[in-house]
């Protein structure tokens, strides 16, 4: 019996039966007996602070408003010269809420446009893309189908994003009798300006967007499913304020000098500094005490997939092109080294391009290269032009449902497997790199892994996990100890300073004791070396998602696993089969590969439920009766990417240090489950990230330094609201609120919670949308301490 299949039967079985109480109510359980006592005290100083004139014991907040600036992905892994194919587009918004702070009796306030305010972003000395940065705007495709070139608008940053379509606005307008020919596709009828996103902001700055209630950026598509249109994708939020897509780079206006040819590692820079400033609606900046303009930086990351390192030159992928006779891209190498002030790098770029599409044409049947010209300066790929992978393979992450994409010019297309599935399985069925413990060293590899210091990014670099051909350095390592890029040596889960409390579940406490404090062979460590990509990519997170069925999100209210003790979950997962269960929760590439299997094996979620004996009568994906549809057959990307694919902070963390329930943005989300940590929020309608950042940087990011920081910049924007200077870790509540020595707002005084830092931040995670609005004393009823204090004292450790 497969692993589908075994679980969908003890999930029948076993979970239906289980007793499944709320945090609030729940009976006394095993684990119950190791409850610890706990320091109330905060992990920082107020060294900061001025105490305050009005409240005796007290401190006012460091900055009369906060700027929380971060951004929706963990990383934009992109490349920048679209000549040859674009495998995900150039996208990366600058997202933000702002904080009139709470002083002298007053309590923090959310601000919006209604507060006669707005926000005006840009990314500091980084102004442009096009030109010597990047190669978008100015590469040829035939956008609007007449099998041409020369209309206008005929290009690649115009062509990625025609499947997506408005009405009338981006708030999500659908006219009574909607119909084709009133579709606004962006791309066509709406064209993306140069060096802008595709809702028009630019990238030298503007005043951002803001997202109400509903959310906003709301942008249509249609699906697998001839009758299911004009399905809606809310790209912002509610209470954001955005600045949507932008298409940047890695490379600073300062630094970047010559042709983009010359574009060598030294000029990556992948932690880019956004920045925001606090303007009047008429748009005056408003100043500080200092009478300084009030301006906050955040972290916006984006980088390169290191593609070329083993499909050029003696990298594996290009050799055995040339064994199979493709000399396509060893002709594409000479004619760029033919240019005097081309970079190794960047001739290595271009060949491995031509080499993806090589091996692409010779073992899939495409004929990408049918016109490909040798000697042309540019339009290499002749009248087939750039190839956009989404053209074939479903893509969410684009907003691409369907597959083939009905808008693709240029070459036959068909329908195949989700991008996601098609990348990771083919390089993880090739590639597997498993280091000394069995795990992947290619997600890793494979990935972006450029550091914030130009002279970490080559091969005299001991942490990055690669030589320049490809070749695994941490094969008899462990490569949780390798870095640079998007997750590893970075966040918060791979910081080996990161101190309790972890507020861990059954779950969360196996992985810290099996994983995090194990080295490579297996052995006990005094110091934790964190979690790998795969610890939160596998199935067991897909499993904790197929099981919830809730009614509330910050208690676990409903039908789940996440809150049971690990043999429960064991049980329900694999029929109590500890060690098939860790081959799930760890997996490995050595044996049965099981990370490869997370692709290849995948069944997606079911989106909803069809009730009609004929034609279409869709009901959530709970109801009682109908017949399941998965996302697999309304999506070409499946469930990658959305709530249902994803791992979940819930997974490893109590309740309330969850995320909101979804349904809001459906079907990026789906009610009655949990949503995605980027469109959760917490007390007061603050955004989760704006606490902790976006996901794959959280606070505490790793610090070692200057120089081996892979991300110095995350740790600088912790700082900028430090309550002593040196605590970096997630925002505390003296941030915004009159604290008192233990760091517990003002607002609780009288309360048991009045002298409980770690109590009072659990009733913060607790209080969700409208809680805000009740008085202390109907707060404390709704989340009584004794509750908050257990939570801490559960999940300490």
């Amino acid at each position: 019996m497969n692993y589908y299949k075994r679980f969908a039967l003890f999930l029948s079985v076993s979970l239906m039966a289980a007793s499944l109480q709320t945090p609030l109510d729940a009976k006394e359980t095993p684990e119950d007996s190791a409850l610890v006592a706990y320091p109330k005290e905060p992990p920082f100083a107020l060294s900061r602070l001025k105490p305050s004139e009005t409240s005796k014991g007290y401190y006012e907040p460091l900055n009369l408003y906060n700027i929380f600036v971060n951004y929706e992905l963990g990383m934009h892994c992109v490349g920048f010269d679209m000549s040859y194919c674009c495998v995900i587009p150039p996208y990366n918004s600058i997202q933000a809420q702002v904080v009139r702070s709470g002083t002298k009796g007053t309590s923090p306030r959310l601000l919006s446009p209604f507060d006669g305010v707005k926000l005006y972003y840009y990314t500091k000395d980084n102004s442009y893309s096009e030109g010597n940065k990047m190669r978008y705007w100015s590469v040829a495709k035939d956008v609007d189908g007449d099998g041409h070139f020369d209309s206008p608008g005929d290009n690649m940053a115009n062509y990625v994003w025609t499947h997506l379509y408005i009405y009338k606005d981006l708030e999500g307008t659908l006219p009574a009798e909607a119909n084709a020919s009133q579709r606004l596709r962006i791309g066509r009828q709406i064209r993306v300006r140069y060096d802008s996103g595709p809702s028009g902001k630019p990238m030298a700055g503007g005043y951002m967007a803001y997202a109400d209630r509903d959310g906003s950026n709301v942008v249509f598509t249609d699906t697998l499913v001839p009758a299911v249109k004009n399905v809606p994708l809310t790209l912002t939020a509610s209470y954001i304020w955005d600045a949507l897509g932008l298409p940047l780079t890695a490379f600073n206006d300062s630094r970047r000098r010559g042709t983009i040819r010359s574009v060598t590692e030294a000029d990556f820079q992948p932690y880019q500094y956004s920045a925001v400033q606090l303007h009047t609606t008429d748009g005056k900046p408003v100043l500080d005490g200092a009478k300084r303009v009030i301006e906050y930086f955040g972290t916006n990351p984006v980088d390169i997939p290191n593609c070329y390192a083993c499909h050029s030159r003696e990298g594996k992928a290009a050799v055995m092109a040339r064994e199979e006779g493709l000399a396509f891209s060893d002709k594409e190498y000479a004619y760029w080294k033919s240019y005097p002030d081309t970079s190794e790098y960047m001739a290595r770029l271009a060949e491995s391009s031509i080499n993806i599409l090589s091996l692409h044409d010779a073992h899939h049947g495409t004929k990408f290269l049918a016109d490909y010209k040798p000697d042309a300066p540019g339009n290499r790929l002749g009248k087939v032009g750039p190839v956009n992978c989404a053209d074939c393979h479903g893509d969410n992450i684009s907003g691409n449902l369907q597959s083939p994409r009905p808008t693709a010019t240029g070459y036959k297309t068909v329908k195949a497997k989700p991008l996601t599935e098609a990348i990771h399985g083919f390089h993880l069925a090739m590639v597997p790199m498993p280091d000394a413990a069995g795990r992947s060293q290619s997600c890793q590899a494979c990935h972006p892994t450029h550091f914030q210091d130009p002279s970490m990014n080559d091969d005299t670099n001991p942490f990055r996990v690669f030589d320049r051909y490809g070749k695994a350095r941490f094969s008899d390592k462990d490569v949780r100890e390798s870095g640079g890029g998007c997750y590893v040596r970075r966040d918060a889960h791979s910081n080996p300073e990161a101190q309790p409390p972890f507020f861990l579940n059954a779950y969360g406490k196996y992985l810290r004791r099996e994983v995090s404090m194990k080295d490579e062979k297996g052995r006990p460590l005094s110091k934790s070396r964190g979690l790998y990509c795969t610890n939160c990519h596998n199935k067991v997170a897909q499993a904790f998602y197929a099981t919830d069925d809730l009614k509330a999100a910050q208690t676990l209210e409903g039908r789940t696993l996440r809150n049971r003790p690990l043999d429960e979950i064991v049980a329900v997962m694999t029929g109590g089969d500890m060690k098939r269960f860790d081959a799930l929760a760890d997996p490995k590439t050595t044996g049965a590969n099981e990370v490869l299997k997370f692709y290849t094996e995948h069944r997606s979620a079911t989106l909803v439920k069809n009730v009609a004996a004929k034609g279409l009568d869709l009901k959530p994906w709970n109801h009682p009766e109908g017949e399941a549809v998965p996302y697999s057959a309304v999506s070409g990307g499946s469930d990658w990417w959305l709530s249902a694919s994803e791992p979940h902070c819930a997974d490893c963390h109590l309740a309330p240090f969850v995320e909101s329930l979804g349904g809001d943005y459906f079907p990026i989300d789906q009610p009655a489950k949990l949503s995605l940590y980027r469109y959760s929020k917490g007390h007061g309608d603050i955004a989760c990230q704006s606490c902790h950042e976006s996901i794959h940087g959280l606070y505490a990011t790793r610090f070692d330094g200057a120089k081996k920081s892979v991300d110095r910049t995350t740790h600088e924007q912790a700082l900028q609201y430090s309550p002593d200077g040196s605590y970096a870790g997630p925002v505390t509540c003296a941030a915004c609120h009159t604290v008192n020595r233990s760091g517990v707002p003002k607002e609780l005084a009288g309360t048991p919670y009045e002298n409980d830092y770690w109590a009072s931040v659990t009733l913060a995670h607790f209080m969700r949308s409208g809680d805000q609005k009740l008085s202390v004393k109907e707060l404390i009823e709704k989340y009584p301490y004794d509750v908050s204090k257990r939570v801490v004292q559960k999940g300490w450790e």
